[in-house]
């Protein structure tokens, strides 16, 4: 009997110590399940946290690129303009100091030939008082009537240029007020894009929220079924946030790359349709401004046709001929003198052209 109880004690014994086993096992696997469950979560989140600072980090690295793109296109259209402001300042002085010189030469020479006119004239009024009144009174009247269509034609071109400077002032108006509507709607788009993004993270934050504290509530003795179904639900869960994540980034950088798109093709033909206008205007300011010279030279080959016309008649019904011979002999006289004295001034503008050269190439 003695034996037999020793039997049975050691069998409850050990039927007891395995049972402790068996539940302290268990326990320990709960608790490492535990944590690798918390470490996964923790990964997870870090995971996520760690790609939305990257997206940051790429989207301020893509706004900082195009800002500096944007900035070296500008700088190098300034630079572009101001060169071409400078070799037009240095063309028109250049042309200024030719149309002085040019202009000076004819002055001398039409002064010293007018001179000479002049007086040989004046001796021919002192005899043709009446002629000379009469000639008077002609020149006075072109002169005024001269006078009156300058300042008509002035007139009418600063009329002309007051219209064309509030054009450009209310497009540029136009187009700055649209550029600020434009960027309010970017800004708004953007707004609502990121509230849109956090509230979607915090709904999923909630729901595995709720699907943990669901999973902790349940019995302990359908651990080994509660523990699969938190795999199959994790597995799921983990899936459908993953598919949630790629496809809302898919979408965003296809949405990203459309409006990119839009806006590049939209600026493209903007600016072809802005140089189409451009060439328009400029064709038609052309063609206006090439009929007003074409006028204007018209009129003043008429006006001087007129002149010469009238001279000569009054000059070949009063003069005799000996006076308008001895004129003529004057005349290509005068040619000759003239061409003598353009012939060397050329030849001095050339050698004052070639030392300056010169002195540029040495320097």
């Amino acid at each position: 009997m003695t034996k037999t109880a020793l039997t049975i004690q050691c069998a409850i014994r050990c039927w007891f110590a395995a049972r402790m086993t068996r539940q302290l096992r268990l326990a320990r696997d709960w608790r490492a399940r535990q944590e690798k469950a918390a470490i996964d979560i923790q990964r997870l989140y870090r995971g996520h946290k760690g790609r939305q600072l990257a997206e940051a980090t790429r989207r301020a690295y893509i706004q900082d690129l195009i800002a500096y793109e944007c900035a070296t296109r500008i700088q190098a259209i300034a630079r572009r303009n101001r060169a071409m402001k400078r070799v037009d300042r240095i063309r028109a002085a250049r042309l200024d100091e030719m149309a002085k010189a040019a202009i000076l030469l004819r002055r001398r020479w039409l002064g010293s030939k007018t001179r000479r006119r002049y007086q040989a004239l004046l001796r021919e009024y002192i005899k043709n008082e009446k002629s000379v009144i009469t000639i008077q009174r002609f020149s006075r009247g072109f002169l005024v009537r001269l006078r009156l269509w300058r300042e008509a034609c002035r007139a009418e071109e600063e009329l002309w240029a007051a219209m064309e400077v509030q054009r450009v002032w209310k497009g540029y108006k136009g187009r700055v007020q649209w550029e600020h509507k434009f960027e309010v709607m970017w800004r708004r788009e953007m707004a609502a894009a990121m509230i849109a993004r956090n509230i979607r993270g915090w709904v999923a934050r909630r729901r595995v929220g709720r699907t943990r504290r669901a999973i902790a509530r349940v019995e302990f003795e359908k651990a080994r079924v509660r523990f699969r179904a938190a795999q199959r639900v994790q597995a799921l869960v983990r899936g459908v946030l993953t598919r949630k994540v790629t496809m809302r980034r898919h979408a965003r950088a296809v949405a990203a790359a459309t409006y990119v798109q839009r806006m590049w093709r939209g600026h493209m033909l903007r600016k072809q349709l802005w140089m189409q206008v451009l060439e328009l205007r400029a064709t038609m300011i052309q063609a206006a401004a090439r009929g007003f010279i074409v006028r204007r030279r018209r009129l003043r080959l008429l006006a001087c046709v007129i002149c010469i016309q009238r001279n000569w008649r009054q000059w070949n019904n009063n003069v005799p001929q000996s006076i308008r011979q001895d004129a003529a002999v004057a005349m290509r006289e005068r040619d000759r003198s003239a061409a003598v004295i353009q012939r060397r001034f050329r030849s001095h503008q050339e050698t004052r052209e070639i030392g300056r050269i010169l002195q540029v190439g040495t320097v």
